[in-house]
């Protein structure tokens, strides 16, 4: 039996559209949610990831040099 997430995939996507504009908060069903800062958000949402199974890929960062 899996674990239950306490956090739904529409509550993910609502956050990542947030962030993605910059919006801090947000009017839904009558219930006003204000976070803090975006750096708040940022947390929230990799809580979300890790809670909903969602695992962030590395980033990988190859140099490139060039001759001038």
């Amino acid at each position: 039996m899996a674990a239950m997430s306490a956090f739904t995939q529409n509550q993910y996507e609502t956050l990542c559209a947030m962030i993605a504009k910059g919006v801090t908060s947000i009017e839904q069903n009558g219930e006003k949610i204000t976070f803090r800062s975006l750096a708040e958000m940022r947390q929230i949402k990799a809580e979300m990831e890790q809670s909903l199974g969602r695992t962030a890929r590395p980033r990988i960062h190859s140099p490139a040099f060039r001759k001038g």
